[in-house]
């Protein structure tokens, strides 16, 4: 038995919290005048919200001291959480379950200003010492959402930081600290702390999924105030924006089909469908900012602090010199801006003009590939002679896909080599990286085709061809690869707590509870199982998706009028993917807040009047 499960073994742990354990005398005082009995925190039981897991090989000494900080009370600079450690056997990994007291969410709800609404039906920041004035505190225990309480936990978290006392991790002298530092962010990005994800809610989950992806709801609205509630407001607008901009398609698939089916000859013809394609782009975008403003409106994030004048701590993997800041007066990381100016013009630079070469060199060869199969193709034999003239483009389509998969991978390893300060400039210089890569890869033939060689009925039958392919390859891969994983892990969990179930350790971490209780079997295995899917990254990669389409759409269709027929369809099963996916393929995200979709959309701060 290791120094930490002899030092943890057999805690004692109470099923209930008594309101003793108020850490603010104040909120106690308050909910007493409100004739808030103690038995409304009697009912509490432990539920994990966050789960934190440990590699084999993790030193006893940071995880004891990590555990420390994490119940330590506050007054002393800790999160004052409810931690609960489990030792698993079949993979020798660290496992730490981790909750709140009903008060501690309460506070922190209240110190993060979350907007509930009010009995008067508008929208007010919590305030302890008027909650009763809010819909649905008769009952605390559900006031606030499972989004809530894990933005009150992994803020708590994320807020414990390095003392003037704290050097470096304990166990890991290489690892330094700095007074300010956040931990849990260091713990991340040295790997550490090897998994950090919330908890799914069965229940929650299940119902939420019936409204969203069955066959039964598959042609109703999406449930977005649900999703909102569930996942946060950041997927919320991401599902929002793909629903409306699904709808919008409507009118050019119309439109298409009538000309595919019904064409006429005239010189005004391609000419009449672009300047809808310019009516309609503008128009849909200016609905959706009003769109988007409605529903941040409604959510109570329009002024959130996602705003362009939030402020910003450092990256976690952020490095330099320590200094002070001259505005926060904090020890930072300081790099010169010069070197990293240097680091994009003679590496970075050179490396995306490198891949964009390539992308262009295969062009060339898809173009000479397609002349070869052209004079060298069997001819009039029907269908065969038509599945043989496809064969280069369906290539070179396949050949994008793996193109911008490789790349996206590099363009990863740039922007971290560039060393970004604030955690928006590294995400837009990838975004950045990334659609310029995409533009070039996927539509350079497109103009090859249209302007230098000036083919439309090749522009017509590559165009069909490319977005056909990978719409299909991008719906296997998204959804059903990871699906077939997933059932693949769950069998290989159930397995594992099979063999282990005699020797599971029953450790816990004694937090701020008294008398006897250990995490159930269920956790467990709840634990176990999403621990092994795949982490979910943001939605940036699908916003890419739906721009590289969007450019198809818009600039090519009135040469292949079915394009936005297509990309309607697909993107009618990409909403029901995508839930899909989030719901059983990746682990539960952190809820976050937003007042947009990001770099996706840049506008001006809004004055609500």
């Amino acid at each position: 038995m290791s120094a930490l499960e002899s030092s943890v073994s057999a805690p004692s742990v109470s099923s209930r919290v008594s309101i003793e354990d108020f850490s603010n005398y104040t909120m106690r005082m308050q909910f007493k005048k409100k004739n808030i009995t103690d038995d409304i925190f009697q009912q509490f039981e432990f539920e994990p919200q966050v789960i934190m897991e440990f590699g084999g090989d993790v030193n006893q000494a940071a995880l004891e001291w990590l555990i420390a900080k994490l119940q330590a009370p506050r007054i002393d600079l800790g999160a004052e959480l409810l931690v609960f450690s489990d030792y698993r056997e079949h993979n020798k990994e660290t496992v730490l379950y981790i909750g709140a007291t009903l008060d501690r969410l309460l506070i922190g709800a209240e110190e993060m200003k979350i907007p509930k609404i009010y009995k008067d039906g508008s929208l007010r920041e919590l305030c302890l010492s008027d909650i009763t004035q809010f819909e649905k505190s008769d009952n605390l225990l559900d006031f606030l959402t499972s989004a809530e309480k894990q933005k009150v936990i992994i803020k708590g978290i994320e807020n414990i930081r390095a003392t003037e006392d704290d050097h470096y991790i304990p166990g890991y002298p290489k690892y330094t600290l700095y007074p300010g530092k956040s931990i849990i962010k260091k713990y991340l990005s040295r790997h550490i702390i090897t998994n950090l994800f919330p908890l799914h809610e069965e229940e929650k989950l299940k119902l939420i999924a019936r409204k969203w992806y069955t066959l039964k709801n598959y042609f109703k609205p999406q449930p977005i105030d649900s999703i909102q509630k569930y996942f946060g407001v950041k997927i919320a607008l991401y599902f929002s924006f793909l629903g409306m901009y699904t709808i919008s398609l409507i009118p050019p698939a119309l439109i298409g089909i009538i000309y595919f089916f019904f064409p006429w000859q005239s010189v005004y013809k391609e000419a009449t469908f672009a300047l809808f394609n310019v009516i309609w782009s503008t128009v849909f975008l200016e609905g959706w900012k009003r769109y988007c403003n409605s529903l941040c409106f409604k959510w109570g994030t329009i002024e959130s602090s996602m705003s362009y004048y939030s402020f910003e701590e450092p990256r976690a993997d952020y490095y330099g010199v320590i200094s002070r800041n001259p505005v926060t007066g904090q020890l930072e990381p300081e790099y010169p801006k010069w070197k990293r100016v240097l680091k994009f013009y003679l590496v970075s630079l050179p490396i995306i003009t490198f891949c964009l070469t390539i992308a262009f060199l295969l062009m060339l060869a898809y173009f000479w590939g397609e002349f070869w199969m052209k004079k060298n193709a069997p001819q009039n034999l029907g269908l065969i002679s038509k599945m043989y003239s496809l064969i280069p483009a369906v290539m070179y389509a396949i050949t994008i896909g793996i193109l911008n998969s490789i790349y996206r991978q590099i363009a990863v390893k740039l922007n971290k080599f560039e060393n970004h300060r604030l955690p928006s400039s590294y995400e837009n210089h990838l975004i950045l990286k990334h659609v310029l890569f995409d533009f070039v890869n996927c539509f350079i033939c497109l103009f090859y085709v249209a302007f230098y060689i000036q083919d439309r009925e090749l522009l017509k039958t590559f165009l069909g061809t490319i977005l056909i392919t990978q719409q299909i390859l991008g719906q296997l891969n998204e959804a059903m690869v990871p699906f077939l994983f997933m059932r693949r892990r769950q069998k290989q969990v159930d397995d594992a707590l099979k063999k282990s179930e005699d020797t599971l350790q029953e450790n816990s971490i004694k937090g701020n509870l008294t008398g006897s209780q250990s995490v159930s079997t269920s956790y467990k295995k709840q634990a176990a199982l999403e621990g092994m899917m795949d982490r979910f990254n943001g939605s940036n990669d699908d916003y890419l998706e739906l721009y590289i389409q969007f450019g198809y759409v818009y600039l090519f269709s009135s040469a292949f009028p079915l394009a936005a027929l297509w990309a309607l369809i697909n993107n009618f099963i990409e909403i029901r993917t995508d839930a899909f996916k989030l719901c059983r393929v990746f682990q539960r995200p952190f809820a976050e807040s937003a007042n947009n979709i990001g770099a996706w959309q840049v506008r001006k701060k809004l004055l609500i009047l």
